[in-house]
C-alpha cells in the first residue's frame, strides 16, 4: 500500500504541472489576441482622431472574455453637415474568446436640416376716431322712403383711404345709430342710388358696424343717421383698417327731383270684405280697397301707407282676384316701413307699359278706419279707386 501511494504522487504532480503550463500558454495566446485586437482599435480610433473635419464624442471600448468566437462591433453615428462630418457617440465593443475573431462595422447617418427664416407679415391695424352730434341744425331727410315731412337727420362724412383694404366702421353712441356707405356720392332724395352697405345694430347696443374693402384715389360717403325719425345727440365713429381714414362733414343736396304724390280713404262698413288668409271662418271677414296706379314715367318708385290702422298692402300686375289671392301677385307687405307704426312699404321698378293694382287692408279682421297712400319717384302718380 506504501509503494502504490509513492508511484501514485509523482503521476498527479506531473499531470498537475503539465496542465498549469498548458493553461499559462492558453492565457499567454489569449493575452497576446487581446494586445492585437487592442493595438488594431487603437489604430483605428487614431486614424479617425487625424482625419480632418471629423470629432469623435463618447468613444468607449467594452472587452468582456469568454469561450465564444470573439467579436469587434464598432458603431459609429455621423451627423452630415456641409461642410463638417461629426461622428457621435462611437462605441467599439470587442468579445475575446478562443476561437476565430470577427470585427463588424456599422454606420448610421444621421441627417442635419439647415433651419429656414420664416417671415411673418402682420398687418398693424390702425384706428381712426371721429366725434360729432346730430343737432337741430343737421340736415335732414326720408330716411326709410317718401314722407311728407322729411323726418330723420342725419350727416354725411366723406371717407378717404390711403391705402387699399379692409375698413370696418363702428359708432358708439346713446343713440339707436343707423350707418349707411355710398360711392362717390349720396343723393338724400335717392338714398338707394350708389349705396354700398348699411346697417343697424351688428355693433351691439343698438350701434350699426360694417366692413368693406376701400380704395385709394376714391370718394366714398358715410352716412350716420338714427333708426327713429326726429333724434338728435352726440356720437363717435371709430374706422379701423390698414391705415387711418381721412373723415371729414360735408354738405349734400339732391340731383334728382322726385315727386310726391297722395291719395287718402277709407275703409267702412261699405267697403268690399273677402277673406285675406285664405282660411277664413264664416264670421272672419277683411275690408279692403283696390286701387290702380297709373305711372307716367318709368323708374324706382317708393309706396307706403299711412292710417292709425295696421295695414296690410299687396300689388298685383294688370287684374286683382279675391278669390285666388296668389294670381298676379307681385309683391305684398305688412310692417316694414318700420317709422310708421304698422304700415306697409314697396320699392318698385316700375315700367309705364305695364299695369299695376294696389290692394290696401288691414292686419287684423272687421277693422275701418281712414288712410293714405303716399307715393315718392321721378314722376307723378295718379291714384283711381277700382273697388
Amino acid at each position: 500500500m506504501i509503494i502504490a501511494a509513492v508511484i501514485t504522487v509523482p503521476l498527479v504532480l506531473h499531470f498537475t504541472q503539465h496542465s498549469k503550463q498548458m493553461t499559462l500558454s492558453n492565457q499567454t495566446a489569449t493575452q497576446q489576441n487581446t494586445s492585437n485586437i487592442l493595438s488594431e482599435i487603437h489604430g483605428v480610433l487614431e486614424n479617425a482622431e487625424n482625419n480632418t473635419g471629423t470629432s469623435m464624442v463618447n468613444n468607449s471600448i467594452i472587452t468582456t472574455a469568454g469561450m465564444a468566437n470573439a467579436t469587434t462591433k464598432t458603431t459609429t453615428n455621423v451627423a452630415n453637415t456641409s461642410a463638417t462630418t461629426v461622428m457621435t457617440n462611437a462605441t467599439t465593443k470587442t468579445t475575446v474568446g478562443v476561437g476565430n475573431t470577427t470585427t463588424i462595422s456599422t454606420v448610421i447617418p444621421q441627417n442635419s436640416t439647415a433651419a429656414i427664416p420664416t417671415t411673418i407679415v402682420t398687418s398693424s391695424m390702425i384706428k381712426t376716431q371721429y366725434s360729432s352730434a346730430l343737432t337741430i341744425n343737421s340736415q335732414i331727410y326720408c330716411r326709410e322712403g317718401p314722407c311728407s315731412i322729411p323726418n330723420t337727420y342725419f350727416q354725411a362724412i366723406q371717407l378717404n383711404v390711403s391705402m387699399s383694404g379692409n375698413y370696418t366702421f363702428v359708432s358708439n353712441s346713446s343713440m339707436d345709430t343707423y350707418g349707411f356707405l355710398y360711392y362717390n356720392t349720396f343723393d338724400p332724395n335717392n338714398s338707394t342710388a350708389n349705396q354700398i352697405t348699411y346697417d343697424d345694430d351688428d355693433g351691439g347696443a343698438h350701434q350699426f358696424k360694417f366692413t368693406a374693402y376701400l380704395q385709394t384715389l376714391t370718394r366714398y360717403i358715410l352716412v350716420a343717421t338714427t333708426y327713429h325719425s326726429n333724434t338728435i345727440g352726440p356720437f363717435t365713429i371709430i374706422a379701423t383698417g390698414v391705415a387711418p381714414v381721412s373723415l371729414s362733414s360735408i354738405n349734400v343736396s339732391s340731383s334728382s327731383s322726385f315727386v310726391f304724390s297722395q291719395y287718402s280713404s277709407a275703409l267702412n262698413s261699405s267697403s268690399a270684405t273677402y277673406c285675406r288668409t285664405g282660411n277664413c271662418s264664416s264670421s272672419e271677414y277683411y275690408y279692403y280697397s283696390v286701387i290702380l296706379i297709373n305711372f307716367n314715367t318709368s323708374g324706382n318708385y317708393t309706396i307706403i301707407s299711412q292710417s292709425n290702422m295696421d295695414t296690410y298692402g299687396y300689388i298685383y300686375s294688370n287684374s286683382f282676384n279675391a278669390s285666388v289671392l296668389s294670381q298676379n301677385m307681385i309683391s305684398y307687405d305688412d310692417d316694414d316701413h318700420i317709422d310708421n307704426n304698422n304700415q306697409f312699404i314697396f320699392n318698385l321698378f316700375i315700367d309705364t307699359i305695364a299695369k299695376y293694382i294696389l290692394v290696401a287692408t288691414t292686419y287684423a279682421s272687421d277693422t275701418v278706419g281712414a288712410f293714405s297712400i303716399i307715393s315718392y319717384g321721378p314722376g307723378p302718380v295718379q291714384f283711381i279707386i277700382q273697388q
